[in-house]
């Protein structure tokens, strides 16, 4: 397929924007055992514009990753030590039901193939492959929209409205500098991870965000580890709220920076 290349004006304004312009990098975990192959894949996919790549030896490095940073797309291998791809596409369909997995294996029998399916892996491409090929299928698993996403909603009032129906969600949030998860199940917030946050503390942190981005899924498969109401912990988010410090004021007669009016 041909890509098509952006258009830029022939000139530039005299003062340009110092807002970027181009969006941030997604990231592609890629999972393979053979510290070759994966060498292989990290070197030949350099050339995948717009995404940086990030590399794991098995299902449990894959995970710690994940800890750190936000993981946009996964391409996983099956058959790996201490923790194999299977175990790896159950755990990220339960903690992140929206991430696409793409499964890139020489396992050929196909039950064990329909398997990775059932578990939550979005597709299964068979070893070897072209390079250009898994370039497409990664440009096209990072490009799928999430089932919902909520514009124009303060995220305590969605969880409150999501308390008030009943409803059972799993809530991505994007904030300044790091992305959470919600775990809702008939209303009530069971569980919240962010980094290496989870519970209680990572459900403030993610509450406590300003102008985050939220979407979501019909779907919750964690266990639960909270027992606090939703009302309480809304109460508690909006008092720690109040107490963090705020920035010192400007001198008299200088003029302070307008907070801008975009996302």
């Amino acid at each position: 397929m041909q890509e098509v290349l952006p258009r830029f004006p022939a000139t530039m304004p005299s003062h340009p924007d110092p807002r970027p312009t181009e969006s941030p990098a997604r990231t592609v975990l890629l999972v393979e055992d053979e510290p070759a192959t994966l060498r292989f894949y990290l070197a030949g996919l350099r050339g995948l514009q717009g995404f940086r790549l990030v590399g794991a030896g098995n299902g449990a490095e894959a995970l710690a990753v994940m800890q750190s940073q936000t993981v946009d797309v996964v391409v996983t291998d099956l058959k790996m030590p201490v923790l194999d791809g299977y175990s790896l596409i159950a755990i990220l369909g339960e903690r992140f039901p929206s991430l696409p997995v793409i499964v890139l294996t020489a396992v050929s029998d196909p039950r064990m193939l329909d398997r990775a399916i059932e578990l939550g892996a979005l597709r299964v491409l068979a070893k070897p492959i072209r390079l250009s090929l898994l370039m497409e299928e990664i440009r096209t698993a990072a490009a799928m929209q999430p089932q919902g996403e909520v514009r124009g909603l303060p995220l305590s009032s969605l969880l409150q409205l999501l308390n008030w129906e009943r409803k059972t969600a799993t809530l991505t949030v994007r904030g300044p500098d790091a992305t959470g998860y919600l775990y809702v199940r008939d209303g009530e917030l069971i569980h919240a991870a962010c980094e290496q946050d989870e519970g209680p503390p990572a459900a403030q942190r993610i509450l406590g965000w300003e102008g985050s981005r939220v979407e979501f899924v019909s779907a919750c498969r964690v266990k639960a580890t909270m027992v606090l109401p939703i009302t309480e912990l809304l109460l508690e988010a909006a008092i720690h709220k109040d107490h963090k410090p705020r920035p010192e004021q400007a001198p008299t007669g200088v003029p302070t920076r307008p907070e801008p009016w975009y996302d």
